[in-house]
C-alpha cells in the first residue's frame, strides 16, 4: 500500500512539473493519516537567473519565489560576492545593471545579511515585480555595483 501511495504521489510531482515547471516542491511533511507521507509543494520560482560580476567577484544564482502568498528572493548556497561597506540587494529595472545607478531606477530591498552562502530576503508587497529586470549587489556609500543577476 505505502509503494502505490508514493508511486502515486511521484506521478502526481511528475505530471505537476511538466504542467507548470516552475513549480519547485520544497518539502516533504509527514501526515498522520494512516502513517503515510504527504508531498506538499509550496513554493514556486517566479524567476531566476546568474550572478554576472561588475566590480567584485559575483557568483551564484538568485531567484524571486512566492511561498505562502509572499515573494522572496534567494540567493544560492554557492553564492558568494566581495566584502564591502554599506552593501544593499537592490532590484534594478534593466536586466543589465551598470558600475553606478542612478536614483529611481532600484528599490532596496535590505542589507546584504552575509557575503556567501544562501539567504532569503521578502520582497514587499507594494513592489510590483514586472518593473524589475534584475537583482544588484550595490554598494550605497561608493555607489558601486559588486554584481548583478539578470532575472527571467
Amino acid at each position: 500500500m505505502k509503494r502505490l501511495v508514493f508511486g502515486t504521489l511521484s506521478a502526481f510531482v511528475l505530471a505537476a512539473s511538466v504542467v507548470q515547471p516552475s513549480l519547485a516542491v520544497e518539502s516533504l511533511i509527514q501526515g498522520k493519516a494512516g502513517g503515510n507521507s504527504v508531498l506538499v509543494a509550496n513554493k514556486s520560482v517566479v524567476s531566476s537567473g546568474q550572478f554576472v560580476t561588475v566590480k567584485k567577484q559575483s557568483t551564484g544564482s538568485a531567484q524571486i519565489i512566492t511561498k505562502d502568498g509572499k515573494h522572496y528572493l534567494e540567493l544560492s548556497s554557492d553564492f558568494s560576492t566581495g566584502q564591502g561597506p554599506d552593501v544593499k540587494v537592490v532590484l534594478y529595472r534593466q536586466a543589465t545593471v551598470p558600475g553606478a545607478i542612478e536614483e529611481g531606477s532600484y528599490v532596496t530591498l535590505a542589507p546584504i545579511q552575509q557575503f556567501s552562502g544562501k539567504q532569503r530576503y521578502e520582497i514587499p508587497s507594494d513592489i510590483d515585480l514586472d518593473d524589475y529586470a534584475s537583482v544588484a549587489l550595490w554598494c550605497r556609500q561608493f555607489n558601486t555595483t559588486f554584481g548583478y543577476a539578470p532575472l527571467s
